[in-house]
């Protein structure tokens, strides 16, 4: 395979999330031994917006406008890659994909990092900041005028928010139901999920475990603002409150491999879920597309690998095999043969047992490498250090550089 290091290579990088940001950065600094690669980042949105801290930016206003940040600012303005702000319409072929206006992309090497729709409103819809802020804030304001607020669903998403409601508005009645018999992913010790229930318990929170509630067709995205009455699908229970917060739901929409699907003639989709199928290296299941890779909360790899900092693992792996491929000319030798075989690439390991689960400022419940910190005091310490002040957020202002002031006459 020709490896000629000054050839135009093309890598489309669509989705600016965890995954999609870990891999276009790391491709991006490649173009220092190959002068002539270029990334393109795809996204609809104008701004990364940090959801994994959604739960603080719901009741701090001053958080909320620090956790979006300008994909603008992603590469350095000399770098020669680029930012498109627009949506993915369809992945076209092999080699072209086409955006919501219309115009089409080529691209030697694609990254669908598009992620999902993920629980509840930490998913924004808003495709700028200022609509970002607007929709968190509406929900703020609703909060601030409620007398109660029920929270449905356990996972970590549906904890961090009761928690952290419930620290921030000590006089509310807060209530979390959740559909299993006990709070939090399964894969992880019941020590978690019994500290979680007691942690949550003494700011108040009612926890009611076992009862899934019936979602009403007409109900707002993600959460509602106005008094609003939902039932239990099996006990008939009725839970009245002020404001509604979903944190469930996951799915994912990937309507637009559908052209593809039909040009290599092949699903690339699980039934039902609509996932991507991907083999253990994150490449897209299908021997035609060695070059398309699936990083992130879009792929049909398991529940338990969906949280932000292994989605950004994932992106990782994602590049290594781009930079692999890269480095043996694949993508010379694929333009010009399209059965050229693609050389092994290394397969992306879930070896990290890690949660983090801050209840409110000061509480939390964690664990790590198989030892559950669920009651103690240890777990606060440790979860209030690392994760409840900014939820991690200035890890992420590093993929965006702020931009050089310009120098003064």
């Amino acid at each position: 395979m020709s490896n000629d290091r000054t050839r135009e290579i093309s890598v489309v990088v669509v989705g600016g999330s965890y995954a999609g940001a870990a891999a276009a950065k790391q491709l991006a600094g490649l173009s220092k031994k190959y002068p002539g690669l270029k990334v393109t980042l795809v996204d609809k949105r104008t701004h990364y917006f940090h959801a994994v801290g959604f739960p603080k930016a719901l009741v701090d206003a001053s958080y909320a406008e620090k956790a979006f940040l300008p994909f603008e600012n992603f590469f350095a303005e000399s770098s020669g890659h680029e930012f498109v702000n627009e949506g993915l319409a369809a992945v076209v072929d092999e080699h072209h994909i086409e955006l919501g206006d219309g115009r089409r992309v080529y691209y030697d090497y694609l990254v669908l990092a598009t992620g999902g729709q993920a629980p509840g409103p930490i998913g924004v819809a808003g495709r700028t900041k200022d609509e970002g802020v607007a929709e968190i804030r509406a929900l703020r304001e609703g909060l601030e005028g409620a007398s109660s607020v029920l929270v449905v669903g356990g996972g970590p998403v549906g904890v961090e928010v009761a928690g952290f409601v419930a620290a921030a508005y000590p006089a509310k009645d807060v209530t979390l139901v959740h559909s299993r018999d006990r709070l939090l992913p399964e894969q992880f010790r019941i020590g978690i999920s019994n500290g979680a229930v007691e942690k949550l318990s003494s700011l108040g929170v009612k926890v009611v475990l076992s009862e899934k509630v019936e979602i009403p067709a007409d109900f707002a995205f993600a959460s509602n603002v106005g008094p609003r009455v939902l039932r239990g699908v099996h006990s008939g229970k009725e839970y009245a409150s002020d404001v509604q917060i979903l944190a469930v739901g996951f799915r994912v929409d990937a309507e637009y491999l559908a052209p593809l699907e039909a040009a290599v003639g092949a699903p690339l989709r699980t039934e039902g879920a609509g996932a991507i199928r991907v083999r253990p290296t994150l490449q897209i299941d299908a021997d035609a597309l060695p070059h398309i890779f699936v990083p992130g909360d879009a792929n049909s790899l398991p529940g338990s690998t969906k949280f932000g900092f292994k989605a950004e693992m994932q992106g990782g792996t994602a590049a290594a095999n781009i930079r692999r491929l890269i480095e043996s000319g694949f993508d010379a030798a694929f333009k010009a043969r399209p059965d050229a075989p693609a050389p092994a690439v290394g397969a992306w390991t879930d070896y990290v047992d890690l949660i983090l689960v801050p209840i409110g400022p000061s509480l939390g419940v964690a664990q790590a490498l198989k030892v559950a910190l669920g009651g103690s005091a240890l777990g606060n310490l440790l979860v209030s250090q690392l994760k409840a002040k900014d939820f991690m957020l200035g890890l992420r202002r590093g993929y965006y550089p702020r931009p050089k002031k310009a120098k003064r006459d």
